[in-house]
């Protein structure tokens, strides 16, 4: 299985290279579509960072998990946003936008992989004790 590095942001994109993420990107914003692209987490950091990721399809009625992530482009950008009325314009988008947050996010479900219920705080934890709002 490729492995990459939460602290050397190089290893993830020999991974999941710019293209692979524009190309995932440019699917995932067709309609209609069966399918959805992108990348599937198989394993937490070990203790030097180093953790198992691939790229991964499934369908697009399955339902979600917390360890696939899927990257969207916006097409929609909105021109004059400080002025009274700002208008959509529709342009074409750089297909890197959103690499660097893609990456980002790889990197931070990666670090919450293998979250268990059971050792999350309960009802009886101190520190949910007294008033909320």
């Amino acid at each position: 299985m490729p492995k990459a590095n939460i602290h050397r942001r190089s290893t993830l994109e020999e991974v999941y290279p710019p293209d692979a993420f524009a190309s995932d990107a440019a699917h995932n914003d067709r309609v209609p579509s069966e399918t959805v692209n992108g990348v599937r987490i198989l394993s937490k950091p070990d203790a030097g960072g180093d953790f198992e990721f691939e790229r991964a399809t499934r369908q697009t009625g399955e339902a979600g998990s917390a360890a696939f992530l899927a990257p969207h482009r916006r097409e929609d950008r909105i021109e004059g946003a400080g002025r009274d009325s700002p208008t959509n314009v529709s342009a074409i988008p750089d297909p890197q936008e959103g690499y660097e947050d893609f990456l980002a996010d790889i990197i931070a479900a990666a670090q919450r992989f293998g979250f268990v219920a059971e050792q999350s705080p309960g009802r009886d934890e101190p520190r949910l004790r007294g008033l909320r709002q």
